[in-house]
C-alpha cells in the first residue's frame, strides 16, 4: 500500500525532498491563484509529504491546508510547516469550502489512471472561479510499480487532455523540467498549472 512505503521510508524521504527548490513552479502557480477581496488566497497542499510547500506558501502570507495518504506525512507536514493537515486519499478527497489554489505536487502520479479524470473533477470542484491547480507527473507512459508504489505517468499531450477533459479549465499551462534531486538529474517531469474558467 502507498502509504505503507512512505511510513516505513518518512525520514529518507523528507531528507531528499524537503530542500528541493520547487520556487520557479510554485511562482508559476501563484502567479495565477486569483487573490481575495477579505483576507489572504487559501491554498490546498493536495498530497503534501515533507511539509516543504506547505511552509513556502505560508511564509509568504497564504492560508494553507494540507492532506496526504501517509501518517508519517501529515506528521511531517504538521511540525515542518505548522499547518493543518487531514489524513486522506485523493480519491475520498472532500473539504468543507473551496481555495484560490491546489498544489498537487508529484502526488496525483500515484492514482490509477482510471481514476484521475474523476479524481481532477473533484478537484475542480473545489476550486473558486479563476482559482489555479498545478499538478506535476514523471515525463513516460501508462502505468507501473516501483518499489510497492505505483506510477501513472502521462507526456504532455496526455496531460492536456486529461485537463481538457474536465471541461471546466481554461488553455493549460505545461512545461518539462528536470529532477532537482542531485542523484535524478535524469528524470524529467511534465508540469502543468491551469485554472478554472
Amino acid at each position: 500500500m502507498l502509504a505503507d512505503y512512505y511510513d516505513r521510508h518518512a525520514v529518507t524521504f523528507i531528507a531528499t525532498t524537503r530542500d528541493v527548490d520547487m520556487s520557479d513552479a510554485r511562482g508559476r502557480f501563484l502567479a495565477v491563484v486569483p487573490s481575495r477581496s477579505d483576507g489572504p488566497a487559501r491554498i490546498l497542499d493536495a498530497g503534501s509529504g515533507s511539509g516543504r510547500d506547505a511552509l513556502a506558501f505560508r511564509v509568504l502570507g497564504h492560508v494553507v491546508r494540507a492532506f496526504d495518504a501517509s501518517p508519517a506525512m501529515v506528521a511531517a507536514t504538521q511540525s515542518h510547516a505548522a499547518v493543518p493537515t487531514r489524513l486522506m486519499q485523493f480519491e475520498d478527497f472532500a473539504w468543507e469550502h473551496s481555495f484560490e489554489g491546489i498544489w498537487a505536487c508529484a502526488s496525483l502520479l500515484h492514482v490509477a489512471y482510471a481514476d484521475l479524470p474523476g479524481v481532477v473533477d473533484r478537484l475542480a470542484a473545489h476550486l473558486v472561479p479563476n482559482g489555479a491547480l498545478y499538478l506535476s507527473f514523471k515525463r513516460g507512459t501508462g502505468e507501473r510499480v516501483k518499489d510497492g508504489r505505483r506510477f501513472t505517468d502521462m507526456m504532455a499531450e496526455s496531460l492536456a487532455a486529461l485537463l481538457n477533459r474536465s471541461g471546466v479549465f481554461g488553455e493549460p499551462d505545461i512545461w518539462e523540467s528536470r529532477d532537482c534531486r542531485p542523484d535524478r538529474a535524469s528524470e524529467v517531469w511534465v508540469n502543468a498549472v491551469v485554472v478554472k474558467r
